[in-house]
């Protein structure tokens, strides 16, 4: 597309775009975290609307002058861009789920609040993190990839051509599995950590029994938790690129089952 005439010509088309792109930031975690007002979620989704329409060949797009198929083409659309989208959103969850482990076993698993993402508490300690790694997405250039992809989106699968195979859901299931294994891959050393107390204040309380090990052991574990949280900040940044790396995998996974059932 090269002009505006052919916006006019292809409203039809432009449609199908619009739809997908508000389909995949409609559950991004930067948008439901801030809780961004609707219609500056408009504007946004037709401003990257306008780039990648005038981006892409036309020759990766394809659809139907039939008025119910072009209705089944923007359901079609809809469920496009919310795949593509889960498929980043899982992913941006991995230190909440990592910050709730820690909060449960390190004693501060009572300060919690609405995460409008995943629609449940979470923990402060597991927001924080995800307010983290959101920053250096950003900061590093998170958002230039994400429009990037945006393009990708349709050369890979033109508009109306998705191909909903199984190969899809094995994807989603890896990238849950993946999500498992970050999560526990942080939160183990600390985990650990904090088993190690609880152990030394299982025999302590056998010892001594007159001691309340209630009133010790948790300001003790959230003292020790907090500790090494500051130690393992410092590795954020890098532990970030790793689950940016899955999340880019999984993403171009999601687009070649979409296009092609590979």
């Amino acid at each position: 597309m090269e002009s505006i005439l052919d916006l006019y010509m292809y409203t039809d088309i432009w449609l199908l775009v619009f739809v997908r792109i508000v389909a995949v930031i409609s559950v991004m975690p930067v948008i439901l975290e801030t809780k961004m007002p609707a219609t500056v979620v408009a504007i946004l989704s037709i401003v990257l609307t306008m780039i990648v329409f005038f981006t892409i060949p036309q020759g990766t797009l394809a659809y139907t002058e039939s008025f119910l198929g072009y209705g089944i083409l923007i359901i079609r659309e809809i469920l496009v861009g919310l795949v593509l989208g889960f498929g980043i959103l899982i992913f941006f969850q991995v230190l909440n789920f990592t910050g709730q482990l820690w909060s449960n076993q390190g004693g501060l698993s009572m300060s919690q609040f609405f995460d409008a993402t995943i629609g449940a508490q979470i923990p402060v300690l597991g927001r924080f993190l995800t307010l983290g790694f959101s920053t250096l997405f950003i900061v590093s250039g998170g958002y230039h990839y994400f429009i990037s992809a945006l393009v990708k989106t349709f050369e890979y699968i033109p508009v109306g051509a998705a191909i909903f195979n199984p190969s899809i859901s094995i994807t989603i299931l890896d990238a849950v599995a993946i999500f498992f294994e970050l999560g526990f891959r942080l939160a183990t050393p600390i985990l650990g950590v904090i088993l190690l107390i609880d152990v030394g204040l299982g025999i302590l309380a056998r010892t001594v029994p007159q001691m309340n090990m209630f009133v010790i052991g948790l300001p003790l574990k959230s003292l020790i938790l907090i500790t090494l949280l500051i130690v393992i900040i410092n590795y954020l940044p890098e532990y970030s690129n790793i689950i940016i790396n899955y999340m880019k995998n999984t993403y171009f996974e999601l687009l070649e089952g979409l296009n092609n059932g590979i």
